[in-house]
């Protein structure tokens, strides 16, 4: 009952949102260990948060039809009677147990509760930034920047900021950004203070300030996922790594005059202030062995971290087919993404007679035309699907009691199949079955005059012939011999 629960509810979207990244998270582990070059590169880490979040993309949780058409509702009049409530996949039974509601209450709440406290340090840690930089002073005079850098401030329109305070360089922003830069700076060697520069430029160039913002969102709003909280880890630690790598891909010469500057910066800037909103030089968010990765790639003779265009398609096309795959297995994780209905339907019983075809009239049932087949046959006969999708009613309570004990099946295109008067169940609601599956027996549950199998097709929520879509010519049509029941 609790995974039934679950799977029509935003908690079952959640849990499979953790799954997909925890397997996004399995599948990097593998790709470090064959090609390191491959996590070591940002947009890898760009790629898997956008590849994460899929699950969670108003296509996943797309309305489906409605599972209770009308038209069963008011099938004998008394359409409230004994309905339940029902979700956008299965039967829900919060209702029917009073401890799985209060539960799922407390779980939602705390997710909500977690997000909104998450949420508010996300607003206080750009406020801090914010702040931090208010508190800083406007610089107007370029003339201590290179030509190259005094150009790039200009066309990127970069507010260029200087501090007393002693803290690593920093750039930051979304849509006007702002490159602070502590006085301390301008007391290093000249090469090594052009190289720190650069350094905060080509965040800027890459755009790193506003994938930083969206990963903290990201990591804020999903507070839960552990997943997302390493990917952002891992991207900032790439992301530093490759600025290093492009900056001294400009000018391989001063490898030795980077890895100073590095540490040049460790000892200049002692203060605390810490932000994982902003991308900065030698930030304290770093630790010891982030710091040794950076200087022995920026003294190896391989430090240039960028890949080829064949790498950077074969990542692009990794992407694509991973983010298919995950829209491929939505059958397999309770989404909706069934058979459509076509027009080779397999006979729901194989042996029987067709007691009352569709639209026959009788005094039975008032004397309105019948709305289905059915098919004459002993009690306990087997009886299968006619069509694939998922089971969204297995019980004899939540229908009109005249249905007796009824099978309600999804497919897709707005359109469902009905399989009433049973005597046995083979399936219970949140099952996915196949065209041919075994489902029940056939019984006398209901209000019958003998035992047989009602067989009903919906379709946009009105009943469609079933004639259309079974081959009934190996049944022998016997309503006169038998009557209509």
């Amino acid at each position: 009952m609790f995974d039934q629960l679950l799977s029509g509810s935003i908690l079952f979207q959640l849990a499979i949102f953790i799954l997909w990244s925890g397997i996004l998270s399995g599948v990097a582990l593998i790709i470090g260990k064959v090609s390191p070059k491959f996590i070591q590169w940002s947009r890898f880490w760009q790629a898997c948060l956008m590849i994460a979040l899929l699950p969670l993309l108003p296509t996943f949780l797309s309305q489906t039809n409605s599972i209770i058409p009308e038209q069963l509702k008011r099938a004998f009049g008394d359409s409230q009677q004994s309905l339940l409530s029902h979700s956008n996949l299965v039967v829900s039974q919060i209702e029917s147990n009073g401890e799985l509601q209060v539960f799922v209450s407390l779980v939602i709440l705390v997710l909500v509760v977690g997000a909104c406290f998450s949420l508010l340090r996300f607003s206080l840690g750009l406020l801090k930034v914010k702040k931090f930089i208010q508190h800083a002073s406007l610089v107007t005079d370029l003339t201590a920047f290179s030509p190259a850098q005094q150009k790039t401030i200009t066309t990127k329109k970069i507010k260029v900021l200087l501090t007393n305070q002693r803290v690593s360089p920093f750039v930051f922003g979304f849509f006007r950004i702002s490159l602070l830069l502590p006085k301390s700076v301008f007391t290093m060697p000249v090469a090594q203070k052009s190289l720190l520069i650069d350094h905060e430029l080509m965040h800027i160039k890459r755009q790193d300030p506003k994938a930083v913002i969206l990963f903290r969102f990201c990591s804020s709003l999903f507070w839960f996922n552990p997943f997302i909280c390493v990917m952002e880890k891992r991207f900032l630690q790439s992301m530093e790594l490759n600025c290093d790598s492009a900056v001294i891909s400009v000018a391989p010469k001063n490898k030795i005059n980077y890895a100073r500057a590095l540490i040049s910066s460790l000892k200049l800037n002692k203060s605390t202030f810490d932000s994982a909103f902003t991308s900065y030089f030698s930030g304290p968010g770093f630790n010891k062995q982030d710091f040794e990765n950076r200087i022995k790639s920026a003294m190896s003779s391989q430090s240039n971290m960028k890949l080829g265009w064949c790498a950077r398609l074969t990542l692009v096309l990794m992407s694509f087919s991973i983010g298919f795959f995950a829209m491929a297995v939505k059958p397999f994780f309770l989404l909706h993404n069934f058979d459509q209905l076509n027009y080779d339907g397999i006979l729901p019983v194989s042996s029987g007679l067709i007691s009352s075809g569709y639209d026959d009239i009788s005094d039975f049932r008032g004397s309105r035309p019948h709305q289905a087949i059915d098919f004459a046959a002993p009690i306990g006969t087997k009886v299968v699907a006619s069509f694939s999708g998922w089971v969204i009613i297995a019980d004899d309570v939540t229908l009109h009691q005249n249905y007796g004990k009824v099978i309600l099946i999804e497919h897709q295109g707005e359109s469902q199949s009905l399989y009433a008067h049973l005597n046995s169940f083979s399936v219970e609601s949140g099952q996915y079955i196949s065209a041919g599956e075994t489902i029940g027996t056939v019984g006398a549950t209901g209000r019958v005059t003998g035992p047989h199998l009602h067989f009903e097709l919906l379709k946009n929520g009105k009943h469609d012939n079933p004639n259309k879509y079974l081959d009934l010519a190996s049944l022998a049509s016997s309503a006169k011999q038998v009557g209509k029941l």
